[in-house]
């Protein structure tokens, strides 16, 4: 909300406006740490969550080379898997890969609702999305050879107004599948290609829970920085919420 507007029952008006919509909680992710919104939330009673740790790649900065070595580094250890890639909507034949990689977000240490995946949800929600925005999506995949699961995706967008900037997507490794570097494979691919395909593109933002030290690892060393302050997420029971 514009800082001019602020204190003046518009942000309550709106909590108590979506609470009686018929939910039972509300979160509220991208929340700056002790910024404006994090006050109203926690005098609110929301309760505060994981905190996200921001960091801030310069892709002008990177040595020429630094992702094909890291991506080649990874591929010795992630033999049996291969990578295929996509721009935009995720293509029909890809859809139910896409359900089985997205549910490793639910052991990941953030506060994603739990939920089952499908190739239908990932057709409304996926697809809808990429289709709402305007954006250009690029995703990178790792699918296993003996299965044909596929068992790490990773995603990154750029909005055409502001191509000098990207913006990087949950990185997902299914449980099955962890310890063969697949989370730095597909990482380093697809920064790789973005950085071959978006000329413009200068910066790339990307987000951790302050708690997930393996992706946070693999992030240092692909170089981004940390960018401070973080986000806060913030969950609230309806119930708490006064009606008047």
């Amino acid at each position: 909300m514009h800082p001019a507007h602020r204190r003046r029952g518009a942000d309550t008006m709106l909590l108590r406006y979506a609470a009686a919509r018929g939910r039972f909680r509300l979160a509220a992710r991208e929340l700056l740490q002790g910024g404006a919104g994090a006050a109203f939330a926690a005098a609110a009673g929301a309760k505060a969550g994981v905190a996200e740790a921001r960091r801030v790649l310069d892709v002008t900065r990177v040595p020429p080379g630094r992702f094909a070595e890291l991506r080649d580094g990874a591929v010795r250890a992630a033999a049996r898997y291969s990578l295929v890639t996509w721009t935009g909507e995720v293509p029909e034949e890809h859809l139910g890969g896409v359900a089985f990689a997205r549910e490793a977000l639910y052991d990941a240490p953030w506060d994603f609702e739990a939920g089952r995946w499908d190739a239908e949800r990932v057709r409304e929600e996926v697809n809808g999305r990429v289709a709402r925005s305007g954006n250009q999506y690029y995703s990178v995949a790792a699918v296993h050879g003996a299965t044909g699961q596929m068992a790490a995706l990773t995603g990154l967008s750029v909005a055409p107004e502001i191509p000098e900037w990207g913006r990087q997507d949950p990185t997902m490794v299914a449980r099955p599948h962890r310890g063969h570097r697949l989370g730095m494979l597909v990482k380093a691919a697809m920064l790789e290609w973005v950085t071959t395909a978006e000329p413009g593109l200068r910066m790339i933002q990307t987000g951790n829970a302050d708690s997930n030290t393996h992706m946070i690892a693999i992030n240092e060393q692909l170089g981004y920085e940390l960018l401070q302050p973080g986000w806060q997420f913030y969950t609230i029971d309806v119930s708490a919420i006064p009606a008047r």
